[in-house]
């Protein structure tokens, strides 16, 4: 072996244990204080708080951001069922993101054996904190609302106008599976079977303008017929709008 080549292996080696060497302590630095992370922030909540997402993730000030498991967090997160999705993203060097989709409440179910919020998927979420007190209860004509009953009543509360939505006190699906909405007013509103929210919704809105431009009051409404929506008047006549 020449002495060129000598030293032209020792300069090799000396780079790569200087690289090596940057290495480790770049791996060493990942695990101090500087990583740890100091901000904490939650997206996505409107019933659940910030401080819920952050013990169910399982993360504080402690953790560090460079070798946080992030799907294990998401999974954490995602075992509340008021949780439909979760993600966690890294913003170094000391901030993580939790995001989170939550289930949205539609109301509220009311029942013997069976208590809870109603999801807009038709979920039966446990009642926390942070769920809306004018959510419309939810019952069945006979016993505890079963799954298609819970779907049916969700599909017609996510159609409706949140406007429109506020002026619901109940709602009620019976046997046959045809729905009735009760308005805060007294006002019984016929939407007949599943099918069709988006257009009965619409002609509920419509249907409620008239009356109140009228200045007209209203004992029961038939939007079941979206295209031909009925209004009953006080005095007994009924009225196409």
């Amino acid at each position: 072996m020449t002495e060129r080549t000598g030293r032209r292996r020792r300069a090799i080696a000396l780079v790569v244990g200087i690289l090596l060497l940057l290495g480790l302590s770049v791996w060493a630095l990942t695990y101090t204080p500087v990583f740890r992370a100091r901000h904490i922030r939650v997206t996505g909540v409107d019933v659940l708080t910030a401080e819920e997402i952050r013990g169910l993730g399982g993360v504080d000030e402690s953790t560090n951001v460079v070798h946080v498991d992030r799907d294990a967090v998401a999974g954490r997160l995602e075992t509340s069922p008021w949780v439909a999705d979760a993600s966690v993203l890294v913003d170094l060097p000391d901030t993580l993101e939790l995001r989170i989709t939550e289930r949205r409440p539609v109301g509220l179910l009311d029942a013997l054996g069976e208590h809870g919020v109603l999801a807009s998927d038709a979920s039966v979420l446990p009642m926390v904190r942070g769920v809306p007190d004018d959510l419309p209860a939810v019952r069945a004509a006979l016993g505890a609302p079963s799954e298609q009953q819970r779907q049916a009543a969700a599909a017609i509360l996510v159609a409706i106008d949140p406007v429109v939505s506020k002026r619901i006190s109940a709602v009620t699906v019976g046997q046959d599976g045809l729905v009735t909405l009760t308005l805060t007013s007294g006002t019984t509103v016929q939407t007949g079977a599943a099918g069709d929210e988006a257009a009965k919704a619409e002609a509920l809105r419509a249907v409620l303008r008239w009356a109140a431009e009228g200045d007209l009051e209203l004992t029961s409404i038939d939007v079941s017929a979206p295209t031909a929506p009925s209004a009953t008047l006080a005095d007994g006549s009924t009225l196409t709008p």
